[in-house]
């Protein structure tokens, strides 16, 4: 398995780094990222590999780093396309029902197997395989399937959370599969100690997304946060060291950029929880970046949106 150490980075050289040139700091971030994604892609070509499967937790960026990938696959010559697992989803009536009666839509139980493992080992053999469409308005599968044609040099790259599930794969020429878990793998430090854990940072890339996106206010997001974090440890942490690659998302300069777009906003909420009162204090040691010196094409910008 080929890993991206746990990074450390300190706040106070952050905040220098802004105060002498804001540009070279987020482009340290976008190339320490993009060189890694730069890695996969040559590891995927090199090694011959037809499926690439790719997963990781809430706000880890695995839908964008699923589209950098095949970017970075078209400038080294191989043809890839991106399919959502999510459409595969069983039909919600069909669902198994939790213990507090609800539907598992986060277990696999939700996911058609069968069909997915079916689709992958038609790529693997024929080089061709349809894949379904699910109608999130409905519930249902549709009754539309894209074709797809996966010649020698093509690959197809697979992302959704039960990516990496034995499950999945049970059966299939895993020479041919190569396997990715997104992460944010940085801890930020300030007087040596841990300002900003790495699952903060992608509870602060939530918050700003759903504000953003779904208009749900930042309590919201914070109420649900520990039920996706046990979500994550059930279906995906478990599978994480059958990851070929390990790539850590985290950019430099974030909570620099983050304390510009919401600190003022926490602030404002009233009744503010402990949460909120946390992230108040640990921004306040934070300088600002705007997110006006933000790539229009960097991960990030699946977070806080088009340039503002």
């Amino acid at each position: 398995m080929e890993v991206t150490s746990r990074y450390s980075i300190d706040i106070d050289d952050i905040n220098k780094r802004n105060s002498e040139n804001v540009y070279r700091l987020i482009q340290r971030g976008e190339d320490a990222y993009e060189e890694q994604v730069k890695d996969i892609a040559s590891n995927i070509k090199t090694k011959n590999k037809k499926i690439v499967l790719i997963t990781g937790p809430s706000s880890s960026g695995k839908t964008t780093s699923s589209y950098k990938l095949k970017k970075m696959l078209a400038k080294l010559g191989v043809k890839s396309f991106v399919v959502n697992m999510d459409d595969f989803f069983k039909d919600l009536s069909t669902v198994p029902l939790r213990a507090d009666g609800k539907p598992d839509i986060e277990g696999i139980v939700a996911l058609d197997v069968n069909c997915v493992r079916n689709c992958l080992n038609e790529i693997l053999t024929t080089g061709k395989t349809s894949i379904p469409t699910f109608d999130f308005a409905t519930h249902k599968r549709t009754n539309k399937w894209k074709k797809y044609v996966i010649e020698d040099k093509s690959v197809i790259i697979m992302e959704g959370i039960h990516a990496l599930n034995p499950a999945i794969t049970k059966g299939l020429d895993k020479a041919k599969i190569y396997k990715v878990y997104v992460h944010c793998n940085t801890n930020f430090t300030f007087e040596d100690r841990i300002l900003f854990f790495a699952r903060e940072l992608r509870l602060i890339r939530r918050l700003v997304r759903d504000e953003r996106e779904r208009q749900v206010p930042f309590q919201g997001t914070i109420d649900v946060w520990q039920d996706v974090c046990n979500g994550e440890e059930s279906n995906i942490r478990p599978f994480k060291d059958r990851a070929d690659y390990l790539l850590n998302s985290t950019h430099y300069y974030e909570p620099l950029l983050y304390k510009n777009l919401i600190l003022e906003k926490l602030i404002n909420i009233k009744n503010q929880s402990d949460t909120v009162k946390m992230l108040i204090e640990k921004f306040k040691v934070c300088s600002t970046i705007s997110s006006q010196f933000v790539p229009k094409d960097s991960l990030i910008r699946e977070f806080i949106g088009e340039e503002i």
